[in-house]
């Protein structure tokens, strides 16, 4: 596929990436073949205006190309558009299995939830809400939904969300040949030159408990 890409700019383009050209680019692979693909990516000054709109009319014929200024954004867009489909794949699997594990034939669990994926991410596209403002939308209090957002909140959810997220950006970065040492509760470059205080490696550090103990006088 990289190689058709590359065919294809070719030959839209009329020209080559050799040392005097770079472009620089992240596929989110999976949905590339549905023609639903997102393409982050760069390109040295040396590829003309003209010759950018061209790249980007190529790009977007897989689905949404999304240009950036800054390298740094090619690694980060690693952890979310390059391997987030596998996060996604994951959750549709969990929820899958668990209509399986209430009752339903997997052929009717998975129809539910590919289309409540589906559903949802077109009505947070076309409306542009906040997905918290979605999220609260279709949760009344005590009610089903809040019950279940409830063990989500408790599981920390968001958390190991985002955790996964900035590991994959990490590991980018290592598999780059660059320093991974960014993100929460990583140590930083000035606490490695000996300025301030180190931060905690641990993923999620512990807060002392407030309230709860006096100080004896």
């Amino acid at each position: 596929f990289i190689i058709l890409l590359f065919l294809l700019l070719f030959v839209y383009l009329n020209i080559s990436f050799h040392e005097h050209y770079s472009l620089l680019y992240k596929l989110c692979t999976p949905h590339l073949k549905v023609g639903a693909g997102v393409t982050v990516w760069g390109c040295t000054e040396n590829i003309n205006a003209d010759e950018r709109k061209k790249i980007k009319t190529v790009l977007d014929s897989f689905g949404k190309s999304v240009f950036v200024d800054d390298e740094k954004f090619i690694d980060m867009s690693t952890s979310i558009s390059g391997s987030g489909p596998a996060y996604i794949f994951l959750l549709m699997e969990a929820m899958i299995d668990a209509g399986v594990h209430m009752g339903f034939s997997r052929e009717t669990a998975t129809v539910l939830v590919h289309h409540t994926l589906l559903g949802s991410t077109k009505f947070a596209m076309e409306t542009g809400e906040h997905p918290a403002v979605l999220r609260n939308s279709v949760t009344s209090p005590a009610g089903t939904t809040a019950s279940a957002i409830y063990e989500l909140e408790n599981g920390k959810f968001r958390t190991v969300i985002k955790d996964a997220i900035w590991a994959c950006y990490r590991r980018s970065l290592e598999m780059g040949g660059k320093c991974s040492q960014v993100g929460p509760n990583r140590v930083s470059s000035d606490s490695l030159l000996g300025v301030g205080s180190s931060i905690s490696s641990g993923h999620h550090p512990v807060e002392p408990p407030t309230g709860e103990m006096k100080t004896k006088s």
